[in-house]
């Protein structure tokens, strides 16, 4: 009788434990695409302040700095306040990216979003 309450327990441990490590490495990885992401909108505002004129280098170098992520589902918006981009203007770069879960626990993807301002 003991020998079978004891698999029984450590069935239910096991699976527990096991629930628990994937939600761990989901966490994980849904972290890792915020950081990511956060870093390159910082990387692309940086760009944006030594060259405004380039809205295509600006969203091209924050898809360049996403290692880890796929870049093409990356959404890149450039905005600059006043619009003439001249000395003083404050540029707003916001990335956004799909992240989805390995194991399919959320049926639509979870929206990742960055912003960073700089004068």
């Amino acid at each position: 009788m003991k020998r079978g309450q004891t698999l029984t327990e450590f069935a239910i441990g096991v699976a527990v434990a096991l629930l628990v490590l994937v939600g761990l490495m989901e966490l994980g990885r849904y972290l890792f695409a915020v950081n990511t992401l956060r870093n390159a909108v910082r990387e692309g505002a940086r760009y944006a302040i030594v060259r405004p004129w380039d809205d295509e280098g600006i969203r091209q170098k924050v898809r360049q700095s996403v290692a880890g992520l796929e870049q093409s589902a990356i959404d890149v918006r450039v905005s600059f306040n006043p619009p003439t981009r001249g000395s003083g203007s404050i540029v707003t770069v916001t990335a956004s990216y799909p992240f989805r879960s390995v194991l399919g626990i959320f049926r639509r993807p979870i929206t990742v979003a960055a912003t960073m301002r700089l004068p």
